[in-house]
């Protein structure tokens, strides 16, 4: 980084160049100045040598807080913000980084700084202070501001297109991390209510019965004697470790649910307090929360930070490692106090947003260096394991059910967090059939396939159609193993996110001016997922440019053009890009695969290698073939897809059906 006299003569008249800057004194109101009359504030700036970004700290000795401000034109847009559910473009917004146990509308639980836009920058603060991005906000309309708490403002500033911009915030930040193959496997989460031994083995029994592999149990909350003695309550499972052992041989992974904090009353609790891992004010007075809003227990948080209570974390877990647990469901993090000081010196709002990374870092640490398998509800940019965007509700609210969690992992993947789904039916409430059924085709489309929430979310207990819908839709999600995992690769490697918005996807068009672009997605290269996320069953889909197989149809159609189906509730708009190549599994466990070919050519009929898969045959899918027949064969499309147009296998010159060709 080369030195420069200010930021803000660097670019001209570009619209990334700051046009004021401002301090709040304690209590006290703002006051903005152009840049140039600032005075009393000191502004550091560096640039790479490509002058692709730059940095700049503020500062101000006596300032609570600090902000600056980037002029904007009335049309653009604005991606970003971390997990987001109300809408995907930020203009008009002020979007909070602060985390919160709050994941409906406004709120999230896995806050980012960084925006960016259209206009050909992005802004990210390295910092974990709170700050709030008010993009063209209603009170603001003609400004880009950024408000941090404290004395001092460092911010990043990146040039470049919206994929540019990804790649410089993964290059920041670091990629995200990849889990292991199984995380792609089919979960299923009990009522934490009610779970036991005996709703465990119910869950089994019920993907049996559906000819399903459940191949992750997440056993939820009080599982345990006591909140973190580690140990399993035996009343609940008289025989815990006979259950880990025997689902470990049927190929059934447990992850156990964690939180932060431990129970005031209990012998944990008396162990933390002793050993001073247990988070304090000022005074060195121990806080205490009623955690999650519940008025049964009262708790203290965990102070991570503390490098005697994360060790003692990790290896508590580590005891649990040993005895064939899996993985973990860290859930919680976001509700530190204000007043709490950490023991790394960490007060106020900068610890609150820290401490789920260090509550993060101390689970991790239990997996050795080894590939952690762990899911969190709340997240730092600093530590992206796997997410679930969390606790929606159970219907189709713009704001709080399903439309707000298609919003959240095109965001989530969008601010470096790739491997992510949501609590399939919503967490609260009891899920309509047609609720649960759309919702089922959404989560077969995320990395994380998961069945979670308060009240039933077993389907073989609900009616038959929603049992048909997840026996359809829960092998397709197994078939798609493959491109989960290419793609998963190409993420945690530094490449685009697996499931991709489609201003990243399409930045040509100017999707301000399409509706609803938002509730459609491509997974990869090729393929544009667009669930039925409303009551009613007709769906209008944007096609890009180009020419896309229609999967309701069994044709190819073209965009740039609107495609608008009346889709049966068993059955979702897929459209596959012309010219594709799908890996998909026949056998999960003997690693084998076919491969579909989008296309009318004939020379595409040949198998193309994909890591860690063996392809036995190669289908060309083309508007001759799509209505045809279905040969004989082990798998065939309706099976993955839920439509009925046929692919044909390689024939030898006799007319017979090859293998591999």
């Amino acid at each position: 980084m080369s030195e420069t006299p200010t930021v803000f003569a660097l670019g001209g008249d570009a619209p990334w160049r700051p046009v004021s800057i401002g301090w709040r004194a304690d209590g006290g109101s703002w006051t903005h100045l152009q840049p140039d009359r600032a005075n009393g504030i000191d502004v550091t700036t560096t640039a790479d040598a490509g002058g692709k970004s730059f940095r700049l700290t503020i500062e101000k000795a006596d300032a609570a807080a600090l902000d600056i401000a980037f002029a904007v034109p009335r049309k653009f847009q604005a991606f970003g913000g971390g997990e987001r559910f109300e809408t995907l473009d930020l203009r008009g917004q002020s979007v909070r980084y602060y985390l919160e146990n709050f994941g409906l509308g406004n709120g999230t639980y896995l806050p980012s700084p960084w925006i960016a836009t259209t206009l050909g920058y992005g802004l990210y603060l390295p910092d974990e202070a709170p700050a709030v991005f008010h993009i063209a906000a209603p009170f603001d309309p003609n400004m880009l501001r950024i408000q941090v708490e404290g004395s001092r403002l460092k911010l990043e500033i990146h040039l470049g297109d919206l994929g540019e911009l990804y790649a410089a915030l993964i290059g920041r930040i670091g990629p995200p991390l990849m889990p292991e193959e199984s995380f792609f496997d089919l979960w299923k989460a009990g009522d934490w209510r009610i779970e036991n031994a005996g709703t465990v083995q119910a869950d089994l029994d019920g993907h049996s019965a559906l000819g399903l592999p459940m191949g992750v149990k997440l056993i939820d909350a009080y599982w345990a004697s006591e909140v973190h003695s580690f140990a399993f309550d035996t009343q609940k499972y008289p025989d815990a470790d006979a259950m880990v052992r025997r689902m470990a041989q049927d190929g059934t992974e447990i992850y156990l649910w964690l939180c932060p904090w431990v129970v005031v009353g209990t012998k944990s609790f008396e162990f933390a307090r002793a050993n001073g891992y247990t988070i304090v004010d000022a005074k060195g007075e121990l806080i205490t929360r009623r955690p999650g809003a519940n008025p049964n227990i009262v708790a203290a948080l965990i102070d991570y930070s503390k490098p005697e209570a994360a060790a003692w974390w990790a290896d508590s877990l580590r005891s649990l490692l040993r005895k064939g647990i899996k993985g973990f469901k860290a859930d919680f993090g976001e509700q530190l106090p204000e007043h709490a000081v950490l023991h790394s010196g960490e007060t106020g709002g900068k610890a609150h947003n820290a401490f789920v990374r260090y509550y993060l870092e101390a689970t991790i640490a239990a997996f050795d260096g080894k590939v952690p398998a762990i899911i969190s509800r709340s997240g730092s940019p600093r530590v992206r394991t796997p997410i679930w965007t969390g606790d929606q509700t159970s219907d189709f609210c713009p704001k709080t059910g399903l439309p707000s969690s298609v919003r959240a992992v095109q965001s989530a993947a969008f601010c470096g967090w790739s491997f992510v789904g949501s609590d399939l039916g919503g967490y609260f409430g009891t899920p309509t059939p047609q609720v649960f059924a759309r919702w089922t085709q959404f989560s077969c489309f995320t990395p994380l396939m998961m069945l979670h929430g308060l009240g039933c979310r077993e389907p073989w207990d609900m009616d038959e159609q929603s049992a048909a819908v997840y026996h359809t839709y829960g092998k397709l999600h197994l078939a798609l193993r493959p491109i989960f995992e290419r793609y998963g690769r190409e993420a945690a490697q530094g490449g685009t996110p697996m499931m991709r918005m489609m201003p990243l996807a399409f930045p040509e068009i100017d999707w301000s001016a399409v509706n609803d672009w938002d509730q459609q997605y491509m997974l990869g290269d090729d393929i544009l997922v667009a669930p039925v996320a409303f009551y009613g069953n007709t769906r209008a889909v944007f096609l890009p440019q180009g020419d896309w197989f229609d999967v309701l149809t069994g044709a190819f159609v073209s965009g740039l053009a609107w495609r608008i189906h009346d889709v049966p509730l068993d059955r979702m708009p897929i459209f596959i890009r012309k010219g594709a190549r799908l890996t998909l599994a026949s056998d999960i466990a003997a690693r084998r695969a076919v491969q579909l070919v989008f296309d009318d050519a004939e020379q595409a009929a040949q198998a193309v290698p994909q890591e860690g898969w063996s392809i036995e045959a190669v289908g060309v899918v083309s508007a001759s073939t799509a209505t045809a027949s279905t040969p004989p064969m082990t798998k065939t499309l309706e099976e993955w897809f839920g439509t009925g147009f046929a692919w044909d296998r390689p024939k030898d010159p006799e007319g017979n059906v090859t293998g591999q060709p």
